[in-house]
This record gives structure tokens, C-alpha cells and sequence, in this order.
């Protein structure tokens, strides 16, 4: 798990082929040009995922890991909390699904403090929990990068 701002993405450039491409298109976007749903950016190995809904509580939120895809949560516009976990402190509650890359887990996490202007990201295997509200629940506009192999 990496968590850093906007502004120091170039670190992060050598940890995949297609991140630079990811960080330029997160750099571009704010929320009055927000699209909502899957865009692809690069077909299925570079996309990202629009999200525009209302934070939840903790106990709605889901415990998740991903295989195929390392995941960049990246806030445009309100707040959350973002949470991970060891997978010693979890229980696996669903069995990892191909075609959704998710695994579901329930058990116990720690916070992750994301600064303002930044992002998490997720490595396949890392559990985490997102979209959970700060006080109360309230309208959020979200970008999460799904980013996968090598470009074909």
C-alpha cells in the first residue's frame, strides 16, 4: 500500500509499465469533467471507475482484495475513510471471484489517512475498505484506477 499526493506521483512511475499513463490522467480530471461508470483508458489492462455516491458506514462498507488488478483511489470531491488489513486479522466471508477480482472478507483493520490532493493504492492481495463515511454520510466523487498486465 502507497499513500502520497498527486504531486509526488512521478516516485511511482517504475512500479508498472502503464502508471505514468494512469497518474496523467488522474493530473487532468477534476470533478466538472467527472464521467461516472467504466472508462477505459487503455482497455482492460488501464481503466478507471467513476464513482459518484454517498459515503456509508463502516459496518455497510465491504472488506476486499483484488488479484488482477492493483487499485489507485483517488478523491475529487469530498471526504472519506479508507481502511486496510492483514490478512491474519481477516476471515474470508466470500471466495475470490474471477470475474469481479474481489475476495470478501469481515475482521478488524486500521485507518489509512489519505491527504488532501491525494491517493491510496492497493496492490493485488492487500485487503481494504473505502467509502466509509467521516461523521456522516455525505455525496463523494471518486476515481479508482484499475491498473493490470502489460500493454498488448
Amino acid at each position: 500500500m502507497i499513500v502520497d499526493t498527486i504531486e509526488n506521483a512521478s516516485r511511482y512511475y517504475m512500479l508498472h509499465p502503464s502508471i505514468e499513463i494512469a497518474f496523467e490522467f488522474l493530473e487532468d480530471i477534476d470533478a466538472d469533467n467527472f464521467a461516472e461508470g467504466k472508462t477505459e483508458i487503455a482497455g482492460e489492462h488501464l481503466f478507471v471507475n467513476g464513482i459518484a455516491k454517498e459515503t456509508q458506514e463502516f459496518t455497510d462498507s465491504v472488506w476486499e482484495s483484488h488479484e488482477k488488478y492493483i487499485d489507485i483511489h483517488f478523491m475529487l470531491e469530498g471526504k472519506e475513510r479508507i481502511f486496510y488489513a492483514s490478512e491474519d486479522s481477516m476471515k474470508e466471508i466470500t471466495p475470490y471471484n474471477y470475474d469481479k477480482d474481489a475476495t470478501f472478507f469481515e475482521g478488524k483493520g486500521n485507518e489509512v489517512c489519505v491527504p488532501e490532493n491525494g491517493f491510496v493504492i492497493f496492490f493485488p492481495g492487500e485487503i481494504h475498505k473505502a467509502m466509509v463515511h467521516t461523521g456522516k454520510s455525505e455525496p463523494v466523487k471518486k476515481l479508482v484506477i484499475k491498473l493490470g498486465g502489460e500493454f498488448e
